[in-house]
């Protein structure tokens, strides 16, 4: 009887953590989930929106539910349109009702601008176990509160550089919370500037690293022996029997420092490198995808299959040449196969590719294909799908193919909150974009413009028939977003500028 429901409870346990998305990758950390969530939902036209929250101004990072609640950040309150700020607040949701429980402020050593397609001040998710959540001010704080917001302990810094890891995700392993930046706490806030950190030169002492913080104390592990680009988001995975670590990246845009540009494989436990690839000109503005086998790299117009345990490459795959393609063609979709598709800037918009089961996908750059690349046959698939939709009630719906909208970038009070043009832009290409996530058997992508495609991942082919639905998370032209989703107990959760939504089919 004891052993029985010993069972019991650990069943119990592990089912209730389960439904938890306790950071922005998620319980697995890479993006993946078991579970069933709806395949269509429209805030434009309510449907399968349970619930709408507004916040208190724009935000970037993904929402987090632990037990019950839900846990957001969002800029402070603006009293009109505005292009900096610094000071964030980190909310606290009633995950059932979406009711504003708590909202704790947590300034920021350096302002910055608000809603940058690459990064702002709440662009890195909280993380939370089932006692704590901890808010990261991208702008140099840490505060980890208990659930009911009393403050634990706080950790500050001065950030290096004007580019700031819109990429780099938070990690909550072991008892440990795993984030980037640089370890000095000796430096001006001059140096937060592009302008200001350039005198400084690219000497190690002022590159970022993965440091290691003790949830409970706030106190310091470790500190990575290489270097991290800002640009990367960093991945950590299960490398052997007995054994976590986490691939990382160097290089991208505007030459960070942290050199030789490549990828490193590294002991969660310690820091300390299991491997270095050297890669010249590596992009790190991307996933460091990884499997129990292998790593996947977008190099170029390539993806690059590393293994795991060595670094070693195994294989090399045309992103370009050879390839099938699904695309709309006098009003219907069309499949290609051998196609070279047409030059593009680059391969991938930033940040949107992720591995599952034997696929690798990513967003193009250009174009507005989607993606998919089988790993072990090599054969690669595009989907074009349509920029943006425009619903009303009681409307035709209109199917935008070439241009989205213009966007507001306003926020719930109807106050700008950005001075980058940028920002009225699509959401694909040159843009630090929402990761996609997986729940079951489908993927689901978002993009700046409040559109999510959900497909069926491991469909036996990559086209039309795959694709289950558009939806959207509000208005065309009203709604901007680079937050991924989450997931829990049978429900999405999203962020756009305005607000946190409830995605979910209602019970009877």
């Amino acid at each position: 009887m004891r052993t029985f429901l010993l069972l019991a409870l650990l069943w119990l346990s592990a089912n209730l953590h389960a439904a938890d998305w306790p950071q922005a990758t998620g319980p697995n950390a890479n993006f993946v989930v078991k579970g069933e969530a709806p395949e269509k939902f429209s805030v434009s036209l309510n449907q399968n929106i349970l619930w709408r929250t507004s916040m208190p101004s724009t935000g970037q990072g993904t929402v987090i539910v632990s037990g019950k609640k839900v846990f957001v950040t969002s800029h402070d309150v603006i009293k009109e349109g505005t292009e900096m700020g610094s000071t964030i607040l980190g909310l606290c949701l009633d995950a059932e009702s979406g009711k504003e429980l708590w909202r704790r402020e947590i300034p920021g050593t350096r302002t910055t601008d608000l809603s940058s397609l690459f990064s702002d001040n709440t662009a890195a998710s909280p993380v939370a176990d089932q006692d704590r959540v901890i808010f990261t001010n991208v702008g140099g704080t840490l505060k980890c509160f208990d659930h009911d917001g009393k403050e634990n302990w706080s950790h500050t810094w001065t950030p290096f550089g004007r580019h700031h890891a819109r990429q780099h995700e938070p990690i909550l392993h072991d008892g440990n919370l795993i984030l980037m930046h640089a370890p000095r706490y000796d430096l001006p806030v001059s140096v937060t500037t592009k302008k200001g950190s350039q005198p400084l030169g690219r000497g190690k002492e002022y590159w970022t690293h993965l440091l290691a913080y003790d949830v409970k104390t706030g106190k310091r592990i470790w500190q990575a022996e290489c270097g991290t680009s800002v640009h990367s988001n960093s991945m950590i995975g299960k490398l052997d029997c007995d054994r976590f670590a986490i691939l990382t990246g160097r290089g991208g845009g505007h030459k960070p420092p942290e050199e030789p540009y490549g990828v490193s494989m590294m002991d969660a436990k310690n820091g300390k490198s299991i491997w270095d690839r050297e890669i010249p000109g590596y992009a790190a503005m991307q996933n460091a995808c990884w499997s129990d086998t292998q790593a996947g790299l977008l190099i170029g117009k390539e993806l690059v299959l590393l293994d795991d345990k060595s670094g070693d490459e195994q294989k090399r795959i045309s992103l370009t040449e050879g390839v099938t393609v699904t695309k709309m063609v006098d009003n219907q979709y069309v499949t290609q196969t051998q196609q070279s598709l047409p030059k593009a800037k680059k391969s991938f918009t930033y940040t949107t590719n992720l591995m599952q089961g034997d696929y690798y996908f990513f967003r193009t750059y250009s174009h507005f294909l989607i993606g998919r690349v089988h790993l072990k046959t090599g054969k690669v698939e595009y989907l074009q799908v349509p920029v943006q939709t425009i619903r009303k009630p009681g409307q035709k719906e209109e199917v935008l193919w070439d241009k989205a909208l213009k966007n507001d970038m306003k926020n719930a009070e109807g106050f700008l909150a950005t001075q980058d043009k940028r920002n009225a832009g699509n959401g694909w290409g040159h843009v630090s974009a929402a990761c996609p996530i997986v729940v079951g058997d489908r993927i689901y992508f978002p993009t700046m413009v409040g559109m999510v495609y959900v497909l069926q991942w491991n469909a036996e082919k990559w086209d039309a028939d795959a694709l289950d639905s558009i939806s959207d998370l509000g208005p065309a032209g009203e709604t901007w977003s680079l937050s991924s989703l989450s997931y829990s107990d049978g429900k999405l959760y999203a962020r756009t500028l305005k607000e946190v939504i409830c995605i979910g089919e209602a019970s009877n």
